[in-house]
């Protein structure tokens, strides 16, 4: 029951970590916005015979106040099932001995520290005690997921999200074109003028206000973070704090 109990805590805690990076810029240590919480918010419905399955769901279509996370087709909620769709991919890359330590890192690395240490705690308590997970997840759409996950390949992503280290921010300025935006998701990118493609996630207040800047010539302040995980593997990431639109 304590292997079970620890891991459900920590199941919540990084679905709702991911979900906040997923929706814009992941925070180190500032609360998760309520809504991102609500509308990640895992409950049991039953569990298995034995004391180590149990069933869970998440909040009913008909409340409301998610609408925040509704998509231009109208479907809601897809935040959770896209949370829960990159826990399971981290889960699936760490299987078998072919995989790259590369795509994991490409995975972790833009979910930032809180959602890694999570993560990382997720996976300590299955390591400690040998045990292996089997998930069955249907998203809002009816499509059905199953994942697997073996004490090796829960090691190995605990080895890289405990080993991995966080620098830093630092801030700078960069100009360029901002040629994709995301106000669902709090995403950018922005082909500097040396050619360059940076992908951030925005400031909560700026997200809002993202088609002002689609497809124009910007100045951009953004705060840089990088991550070196075991190996010596670097992964930068990138939020823009301010734009402010240029001529031509």
């Amino acid at each position: 029951m304590s292997t079970l109990g620890a891991f459900l805590t920590n199941l919540q805690e990084s679905v709702s970590a991911v979900a906040q990076a997923v929706c814009g810029r992941p925070t180190r240590s500032a609360s998760i916005p309520r809504d991102i919480r609500e509308a990640t918010a895992l409950s049991a419905a039953a569990t298995y015979p034995s004391s180590f399955g149990v069933a869970m769901y998440g909040p009913s279509a008909d409340e409301s106040q998610y609408e925040l996370f509704s998509e231009p087709s109208g479907h809601l909620y897809t935040i959770l099932d896209e949370a829960v769709s990159k826990v399971l991919d981290i889960v699936d890359l760490s299987e078998g001995t072919g995989s790259s330590n590369d795509l994991l890192t490409e995975q972790l690395a833009p979910l930032g520290q809180r959602a890694m240490k999570h993560i990382g705690s997720l996976t300590a308590g299955l390591t400690e005690t040998g045990v292996g997970v089997r998930v069955t997840w249907q998203g809002r759409e009816g499509t059905v997921r199953r994942s697997d996950w073996s004490p090796s390949g829960l090691q190995r992503v605990h080895l890289l999200c405990e080993e991995s280290e966080f620098t830093e921010a630092e801030t700078t300025t960069v100009t360029g074109w901002l040629g994709a935006a995301s106000s669902f998701r709090g995403k950018v990118e922005i082909r500097t003028d040396d050619g360059a493609i940076i992908r951030a996630s925005t400031d909560e207040e700026l997200t809002g206000r993202l088609d002002e800047y689609f497809n124009k010539r910007v100045e951009a302040e953004v705060e840089v973070e990088k991550v070196v995980f075991t190996g010596g593997r670097e992964r930068r990431l990138y939020s823009v704090l301010s734009l402010r639109k240029l001529a031509g």
